[in-house]
């Protein structure tokens, strides 16, 4: 009985003990994976740290991480592309067979890892391209243009490709691509599509691609008169344009105009501006456009162009004697004002005109307003100015003035209706003033 009653209490006691070393084992597993666990968490954190700033010691520390590949390969390149620039600068970079087979390494190792990296298939398809293996290039390029269009260098190779089979569609298609995804690719871009507009067989793809309205057009209109030979280019886009969707904008009408203007193109920018004008406006066409302010000015040079505000403001309203007519209307704020307040361009032939309108209102000023016609160009000179115009008229009041337009040197000119200010204290203004039917006729 008392060896049983030992048995029974060694057994006791040893249960506990294996309890214990269970325990003790388990906790050895849960550290040993809450390590491998940390460790994992700290080499993967670590390594997306240096990948930007090191990645050679980020593939130190995980030498198949694809991120770091990339980031290196990227920077064997940046190098290469800097010693092909400066070929002195770095006397020990490796050979160009060295420096693509690095490139080809690398690349076949991200692919190990993950086998449909758009990056590295289309690192190999330079390499290729690089070693003149055209159709193995081709392979790759494609191959990484399934996966993802996100890639400058397959974009490029795409473009470059369809440019070379004249397959222009496809050419504009990838181009239109390489824009949208790279904000920065629309200023070397724009030449190329500039000269496919010169092309009648690529000129309407890159219509339909601008008619789309892409964020890209916003930038590629202003700088395409820049970039063609023929200043008549844009506007047989804006011709192309006019039945779309998406017509020609007033802002990218006044970028094309002030192109024209400022190369002293005034035919051509005169006869573009009135292709753009809705027909119910070309009634308003002469001499002088839309005197009456029945249309709301759309700040184009042949129209009236109000000044910037801050002094007050300038405003079309209907008249309190005639509800059905308009007006301009312009009231100054507290401070001094601005000198420049309303300007249109006009293309008047050489001879003698007579400037007319009406105003009305209450205006304290030491001095007043003047209508001003002049010759614009590199000779700009004054041709004809109102008398000063202010005080308080409550009716509506006639003003006139003859202008002279030479023969020579006034190809176009601009009237401008201006605060004759002489000095600061002379630009304290206060008050209210109105001026309509202005008009320009031919005294000879």
């Amino acid at each position: 009985m008392a060896e049983t009653g030992d048995v029974q209490e060694s057994s006791a006691e040893i249960a506990p003990s294996r309890r214990r070393g269970m325990r003790a084992l388990r906790l050895l597993v849960f550290v040993a994976l809450a390590a491998g666990l940390l460790w994992a968490i700290v080499t993967h954190s670590l390594v997306a740290a240096l990948v930007e700033i090191d990645p050679r010691r980020a593939l130190a520390i995980r030498a198949d991480d694809p991120s770091a590949l990339l980031a290196q390969i990227d920077r064997t390149m940046d190098q290469a592309r800097r010693q092909k620039a400066s070929p002195a600068s770095d006397a020990q970079a490796p050979s160009g067979r060295q420096h693509e087979d690095d490139l080809g390494r690398q690349a076949r190792a991200i692919l190990a890892q993950e086998p449909g990296n758009a990056r590295a298939l289309a690192m190999l398809g330079d390499v290729a391209r690089q070693a003149g293996k055209d159709e193995e290039a081709k392979t790759l390029f494609e191959a990484s243009a399934r996966r993802s269009l996100r890639n400058p260098a397959v974009l490029g190779w795409l473009i470059d490709d369809a440019l070379r089979r004249q397959d222009w569609p496809l050419a504009v298609r990838h181009v239109d691509t390489m824009m949208r995804y790279y904000w920065e690719a629309v200023t070397p871009l724009t030449p190329l599509l500039a000269k496919l507009l010169q092309n009648p067989e690529a000129a309407p793809s890159v219509v339909k691609a601008v008619a789309a309205a892409p964020e890209w057009r916003r930038e590629f209109i202003p700088r395409l008169p820049d970039a063609v030979t023929d200043a008549r280019v844009p506007l047989e886009l804006f011709l192309a344009l006019k039945s779309t969707s998406h017509p020609p904008t007033a802002r990218e009408l006044r970028w094309y105009l002030n192109f024209l203007i400022e190369r002293k193109f005034y035919d051509l920018a005169y006869s573009t501006w009135l292709r753009f004008l809705p027909p119910e406006q070309l009634a308003s066409v002469g001499p002088l456009f839309n005197g009456s302010f029945e249309s709301r000015p759309t700040g184009l040079p042949f129209d009236w162009s109000p000044a910037r505000e801050g002094w007050g403001t300038v405003a079309i309203e209907r008249r309190a004697d005639r509800p059905a007519e308009r007006a301009l209307v312009i009231r100054f704020g507290q401070g001094r004002a601005d000198l420049d307040y309303l300007r249109q361009l006009m293309r008047l032939q050489p001879g003698r005109y007579r400037v007319e309108g009406l105003t009305m209102g209450e205006m304290q000023a030491s001095r007043g307003m003047r209508w001003r016609v002049r010759c614009v160009g590199d000779q700009a000179s004054d041709i004809g100015e109102s008398a000063l115009i202010g005080g308080r008229t409550r009716a509506w009041t006639a003003f006139s003035f003859d202008v002279v337009v030479p023969e020579t040197g006034c190809a176009a000119q601009e009237i401008r209706l201006v605060l004759d200010a002489r000095t600061p204290s002379e630009q304290l203004v206060s008050g209210t003033i109105s001026f309509d039917e202005i008009s320009v006729r031919r005294l000879d």
